[in-house]
């Protein structure tokens, strides 16, 4: 098994947080499967609604605390020239954040759900993603850009666009962006790493198509779903569970799996 692509869940897995505040108080219920994807957000989106700009992008360069390893992990992947997509439930204008703090070579891109933002308070004319993207980047890229008043009248209208309808749309979203990005990238060269119920199937149906799945600083529930998996059925690719949920977690211990096959 040769991996070429690297497909990676956010909250639990590449940080330890579920990386907007808001979404904190209901990640157990998530994971947990007691609360689908489009219920936790439709609770969850309307807690963030007057959230400006610069606090969104503030919170990923003062509270998100990155898993260890994180960026010898990013370094790695890099240098073996396997490219990195974050495909998470997080919010685009974090993993906008994200890339441009590690740098835009380490991670190629993102598969996500979108927090909505507006100027000035007006609804009727929400930022499109091209244009929030830009405001991020201009925000890392100038420093007198945060200064710019802007950052504090652009405002989080409450609203969730969702990328990511379920647990089995990771594996179909990731497979079609390979399709997209990297053509010549076939299903059995992905590996996906993810570390809680709302992975489960992102790293199942990898697997299932040849692929290789990662269990990483995983919790109890998805370790279960797993190993009923690989006892029960017959699995073209691989699982492999690296690690159980701890404050300690280190990426490193992944590279291995990604570049010895």
């Amino acid at each position: 098994m040769v991996i070429k692509l690297v497909s990676s869940d956010l909250n639990g897995t590449l940080v330890h947080q579920n990386t907007m505040g808001d979404m904190i108080r209901l990640y157990k219920k998530q994971i947990n499967g007691t609360v689908t994807i489009k219920k936790a957000f439709s609770i969850a989106g309307p807690l963030t609604k007057g959230l400006t700009l610069r606090q969104a992008i503030e919170y990923t360069k003062i509270h998100m605390k990155y898993v260890d390893g994180f960026k010898k992990f990013i370094d790695d992947l890099r240098n073996a020239k396997i490219p990195l997509v974050i495909n998470s439930t997080a919010y685009s204008v974090t993993i906008y954040s994200i890339i441009e703090q590690v740098g835009k070579d380490k991670i190629h891109g993102q598969i996500c759900n979108s927090l909505k933002f507006v100027k000035n308070g007006d609804s009727n004319s929400p930022l499109k993603e091209d244009e929030l993207k830009r405001l991020v980047a201009k925000y890392f890229e100038n420093p007198n850009s945060t200064k710019n008043n802007i950052y504090d009248r652009i405002q989080a209208t409450g609203v969730v666009e969702l990328g990511i309808q379920d647990e089995s749309d990771k594996a179909k979203l990731i497979i079609s962006y390979v399709k997209k990005h990297f053509p010549a990238i076939k299903p059995d060269e992905i590996a996906h790493i993810g570390d809680s119920m709302g992975d489960s199937r992102g790293i199942y149906d990898i697997a299932k198509q040849g692929g290789l799945g990662i269990a990483f600083n995983y919790n109890g529930a998805l370790e279960k779903f797993l190993k009923e998996k690989l006892a029960s059925e017959k699995i073209s690719g691989k699982i492999v569970l690296i690690e159980p949920k701890s404050e300690f977690a280190n990426l490193m211990r992944i590279v291995p799996h990604l570049l010895d096959q």
